[in-house]
């Protein structure tokens, strides 16, 4: 069917299947291809195209080049699911974006949001709401849940796990919340504080490794618009130390490492970063999960996940109390003090 589909609507020949990553890759006429979801797409499709143009004019040939069909549609139906079709650059040892390191991710990273604000005027109905807000009314989903179940009574284990952890997560989510408040009434924008094109959640499988060497490509259906701090707390949540593994605080410091070797963080990036590693992302989407399943199975599997991350958090609850703490000693001496988090326990 894929075959035929790419055919009828691309006239591409298949020659030969591929995978990367999660998603499906063909090649044709000597040409890679990668097809990616229609529904993955995290802007509106004006405003994805319009950040592929753009960096792939200010030279990044990382960022895959979407393949009109036929028709000059942007999007066809392709296997059963409404898709677009990108072209993977070329590359060789001498050409190509490589990342080897944490170092180089961070610096390629930083390199991406730099020329992603010099676009500004390119898209400039772009917008995003605060993040503060987001997590609001979230909070409010998960605060009528809790009160449904405090006068049904829990019908399961996972339901009791809510009830008892609840105020818990309720207030790091408060204090998220007034932590970015403050940030935004009380630290100075600099330059380097622009909004750019981020991703939805940007960690070790956002960028599309293509070969043993190195080389990337960057999915732009992944593509947003939101501040720089929001790709760094997201790297840093799903890369962050847990238990007695230090190997990660050191890829942390290398990743920062490549990310200011050209120019540090300033004290708005950092602390709106650090409301959004105070939001408990992962306690609400398991929760959410949970709540919203239709079917037993998955219930429970979401009630494992759920019971995981409880058995998780004071080693969370730890690293933010020493990066916190890094931060005020060797960077930013000015940042407000953050004792709520000392002695933290469910």
């Amino acid at each position: 069917m894929l075959e035929r589909n790419l055919y009828d609507q691309y006239k591409l020949y298949c020659d030969e299947r591929f995978t990367v990553g999660p998603y499906e890759g063909f090649r044709a006429n000597n040409q890679a291809y990668i097809i990616l979801p229609k529904d993955e797409c995290m802007a509106e499709e004006v405003e994805m195209m319009a950040f592929c143009d753009f960096m792939r004019q200010a030279g990044d040939e990382s960022v895959l080049e979407l393949v009109p069909n036929r028709f000059n549609q942007s999007s066809a139906l392709i296997d059963g699911v409404e898709a677009y079709v990108f072209k993977v650059p070329e590359f060789n040892e001498f050409r190509g974006v490589r990342i080897q390191s944490e170092w180089d991710l961070g610096e390629q990273l930083f390199t991406w949001h730099k020329r992603g604000q010099q676009g500004r005027q390119h898209w400039k109905k772009a917008s995003f709401p605060p993040w503060q807000e987001l997590w609001a009314t979230r909070l409010e989903q998960l605060e009528d849940w809790y009160q449904a179940l405090v006068n049904q009574g829990p019908q399961t284990t996972t339901d009791e796990a809510f009830l008892c952890t609840y105020p818990y997560f309720m207030g790091m989510t408060e204090n998220a919340i007034q932590f970015a408040v403050d940030t935004q009434l009380d630290v100075k924008k600099e330059l380097h504080d622009e909004p750019t094109i981020c991703h939805r959640r940007f960690g070790e499988t956002s960028w599309l490794y293509m070969s043993e060497r190195g080389h990337i490509v960057k999915p732009p259906t992944a593509f947003l618009y939101d501040h720089p701090a929001r790709d760094l707390a997201e790297w840093i949540r799903e890369n962050r130390p847990m238990g007695e593994i230090r190997q990660n605080w050191e890829r942390i410091a290398s990743f920062f490492g490549g990310y200011e070797e050209w120019q540090v963080l300033t004290p708005y990036t950092w602390q709106m970063m650090y409301a959004r590693l105070i939001f408990p992302l992962h306690y609400f989407e398991v929760i959410e999960n949970y709540y919203q399943a239709q079917l037993p199975h998955e219930q429970r599997e979401y009630g494992k996940q759920f019971q995981q991350l409880l058995d998780r958090e004071t080693s969370n609850a730890d690293f933010l109390g020493e990066l916190a703490e890094e931060a005020k000693l060797s960077r930013y001496p000015q940042m407000p003090l953050l004792d709520w988090l000392k002695g933290q326990t469910l």
